[in-house]
């Protein structure tokens, strides 16, 4: 990959599903690498695999193989030292949504999700490496989910809005969890905002410090990660009311 090529690999955690047996949230998780990165980041998850003693034949993920506290703290510790790597966050507070929302659309909820998410991390790559960066996106596939209406919908959203540096693209597709290693790590970041936006247990819980452990790679965490390394949706100011919240004088 040259050094102004950027991969993105783009994960979901939660479901679409509306009700109170779904999860309180659903969004995406955008890991963007340069060269660099994607050598340091595909040992980071060779690293942690080997750690969590993961079988050759099998995909990491933070549902299998990071349940306990230890192994999600190893992984923000492999993760975070990751150098050459940004982040972009992108979730719905289903709770917040109209009755008469994409909520109700499984496709449409996961289309409008996966445009925002595609248009961060776009803009992230512009941000990094420059308007004349080549980026190649990756999509975790899902089961039972048509992604050609997907890309339709994202291809033409982006051609109508002359922000979305569409030219940039050099690549959009879907793929299975074990073509990438890095795919692996969009997982677990996944699973780092799950757990600092997902209550559970009988107390209703958060737990953020794995997010804030790699808080320094979220986009623009250096001056401001609201809205373009995390977003939360329907507001923006969703994120800033949690109490863990790290920039006490927000104004977003």
């Amino acid at each position: 990959m040259a050094s102004d090529s950027v991969n993105v690999y783009i994960d979901e955690t939660g479901d679409r599903g509306p009700g109170s047996t779904s999860s309180p949230i659903f969004g995406m998780a955008a890991v963007l690498v340069d060269s660099v990165g994607s050598l340091n980041l595909r040992r980071a998850v060779l690293q942690l695999r080997s750690d969590f003693n993961v079988p050759e034949n099998s995909v990491m993920s933070w549902k299998e193989n990071l349940k306990s506290h230890d192994r999600r703290k190893r992984a923000v510790e492999v993760l975070g030292s990751v150098a050459g790597l940004k982040v972009c966050y992108v979730y719905v507070v289903k709770s917040a949504l109209k009755a008469d929302s994409y909520l109700t659309d499984n496709q449409r909820f996961y289309n409008y999700i996966a445009f925002k998410a595609y248009k961060a991390s776009l803009w992230a790559a512009r941000n990094w490496k420059g308007q004349d960066a080549r980026v190649w996106t990756r999509y975790g596939h899902v089961k039972g989910h048509d992604h050609r209406t997907t890309e339709t919908y994202i291809r033409r959203e982006a051609s109508l809005d002359p922000r979305v540096p569409f030219h940039m693209e050099q690549g959009l597709r879907w793929v299975a969890s074990d073509t990438y290693l890095e795919s692996q790590a969009a997982d677990i970041y996944g699973g780092f905002l799950k757990a600092a936006t997902w209550p559970s247990g009988d107390f209703g819980y958060v737990e953020p410090s794995y997010l804030l452990g790699i808080w320094h790679q979220l986009r623009n965490s250096e001056q401001c990660a609201i809205p373009l390394g995390i977003m939360s949706m329907p507001d923006s100011g969703i994120i800033r009311k949690a109490r863990w919240f790290p920039c006490l004088h927000c104004t977003k």
